[in-house]
């Protein structure tokens, strides 16, 4: 994977320099902080692997032209957006029951973030203003999520909710001179996001059924099956629509053509493009499997349980 690889030592040398500065929180959220920076570190088994939110500047060190202290700088920075916007996703989502802890865990996030952009950005740099538009898209892309069937109504709202990722890309683009930038590579970000939130939407689709999230996986079935957006499914109907019905090949053919327009968009963004590749081509192989594994049991069970079992 050329958007994962060669950066390995650049990833742990950014998230040593995170657990140092959470680690000398005071307790015990030094410790708190610690087990949460741990849950997305990028190395550790089990792990959230949130790739885009610590690798994007190093995709766009070569448009940006600037060396690997920035890019490690809006690395390090991004990690700490990321914690801080999934602490207010879980404190939103389902309250955890030491709430207080991690709401004041989140105020010392944020000040971190804060305390590495200050030097960066001058309280007159365009930054700020770019800031101010990416929490407010994500503010409001998270309020209003179940309000309206945004995957097919407006995609881009869908992206939002994972807005403040582009403060890395702002940012390096603004280091190095080029906020001239700042416009494409942002539309760009957001169809890479897309993508990755039907990914995770495909990977989620029983829990949010069950708590009524918002998901664009729930919302093409019920398009498929001619339901509005407010109709309920059951876990019984989206699994005969992914194992009888084949939807899954159709959405993620949704995913590949918008991977083709990226790919001859011109950009010079390859690895960003690479990794939408390997979102788009997790959702076909999973669509295949499944296919395969229908065409299977339609040859019979014996013939099934010799492909399982290697026989």
């Amino acid at each position: 994977m050329n958007w994962l690889n060669p950066y390995e030592a650049d990833l742990i040398d950014v998230f040593t320099e995170a657990e140092n500065r959470v680690g000398a929180f005071p307790a015990p959220f030094n410790e708190i902080g610690i087990e949460y920076l741990h849950r997305f570190h990028p190395f550790r088994e089990g792990s959230s692997k949130n790739y885009i939110c610590y690798l994007l500047p190093f995709w766009l060190k070569h448009i940006a032209l600037e060396r690997d202290e920035a890019c490690k700088r809006m690395a390090l920075s991004n990690i700490f957006v990321m914690l801080h916007f999934f602490i207010q996703d879980d404190l939103m989502d389902e309250p955890p029951a030491k709430w207080k802890t991690q709401l004041a865990l989140d105020h010392l996030i944020q000040l971190q973030y804060m305390e590495l952009y200050r030097p960066l950005f001058p309280a007159e740099s365009s930054f700020w203003t770019y800031f101010g538009q990416y929490v407010t898209e994500w503010a409001t892309s998270v309020s209003d999520e179940n309000e309206r069937d945004a995957f097919f109504i407006q995609p881009t709202q869908i992206a939002h909710k994972a807005s403040p990722v582009k403060l890395a890309s702002t940012g390096l683009l603004l280091l190095s001179g080029r906020e001239e930038l700042v416009p494409e590579m942002s539309g760009l970000i957001d169809q890479v996001l897309i993508t990755l939130q039907m990914a995770d939407d495909r990977a989620d689709w029983r829990e949010d059924l069950q708590s009524g999230s918002a998901n664009s996986l729930l919302s093409f079935i019920r398009q498929e099956r001619r339901m509005n957006s407010a109709s309920g499914l059951t876990v019984q109907e989206v699994e005969s629509s992914i194992h009888v019905r084949g939807c899954l090949r159709r959405y993620a053919q949704i995913a590949e053509q918008r991977h083709e327009r990226l790919r001859t968009s011109g950009t010079q963004a390859m690895q960003l493009i690479a990794f939408h590749d390997y979102l788009t081509q997790s959702l076909l192989s999973e669509a295949v499997r499944i296919e395969r594994d229908k065409n299977r049991l339609l040859q019979g069970g014996f013939s099934y349980w010799l492909s399982k079992n290697g026989k």
